[in-house]
């Protein structure tokens, strides 16, 4: 089964009752072709989309704090509790030092939180995918919010991070990101040996939510 995450970020068509009609939407069409749909909405929503939608949904990025004394911190036990199914980490927009990355996966993984790791470049997405998580997604910074997929602009980047990352043993998924905007930068993606997409603004940014995750997600299945 192939994927589709949304990130939400923080955009504000997906603040409050926006991210439970997007999550619902992400859910039906997911539920309706067959693919896996994860949506991620923003944090202070996630415990609410989580418990109404019955969608999967990942918190956008969680911290390596620990303990109770951890004020404003994000962390993996407060994203289980919350209900969510996973975790994104290492977003270019919210970076996480290495060492952090492999004490945070593990964590996670103990509380049955999948995790979804993005890297830069094949090399980083080869040395992160060693950590054990569900899902590497490629996604070069300079084409986030491009408009430009990854998938037309630089199709060598997604082959050779395929084929990297399953050199390493990687028996996950993974996902192409950055500037996916048509059900065509879908299916370049696929045809490229991607196993699923991340999505942000394409998606958010949409006039109508349902049309634009079926358009994507048809190309998936």
């Amino acid at each position: 089964m192939r994927t589709i995450i949304v990130n939400c970020k923080n955009y504000p068509e997906a603040m409050g009752e926006g991210a439970v009609r997007l999550a619902r939407a992400v859910k039906k069409i997911s539920d309706d072709l067959g693919v896996e749909g994860v949506v991620a909405p923003p944090t202070p929503m996630l415990a609410l989309v989580a418990s109404i939608t019955g969608a999967r949904v990942f918190c956008q990025a969680v911290g390596g704090e620990a303990g109770d004394k951890t004020t404003g911190a994000v962390i993996p036990e407060s994203v289980k509790a919350a209900g969510a199914s996973g975790a994104m980490l290492n977003h270019s927009e919210a970076r996480v030092p290495p060492g952090v990355l492999a004490r945070l996966v593990p964590r996670l993984a103990g509380l049955g939180l999948d995790v979804c790791i993005c890297a830069q470049t094949s090399q980083e997405a080869a040395e992160l995918a060693l950590l054990g998580p569900k899902y590497v997604a490629i996604e070069p910074p300079e084409l986030i919010g491009s408009g430009v997929a990854v998938s037309r602009a630089k199709p060598e980047l997604v082959e050779r991070t395929v084929a990297a990352v399953r050199e390493g043993g990687f028996k996950g998924k993974i996902l192409c990101g950055a500037g996916i905007v048509t059900g065509e930068d879908v299916e370049k993606a696929v045809r490229l040996g991607a196993d699923g997409v991340l999505a942000a603004s394409s998606v958010v940014k949409a006039r109508d939510w349902e049309s634009k995750v079926r358009e994507l997600a048809r190309s998936l299945s």
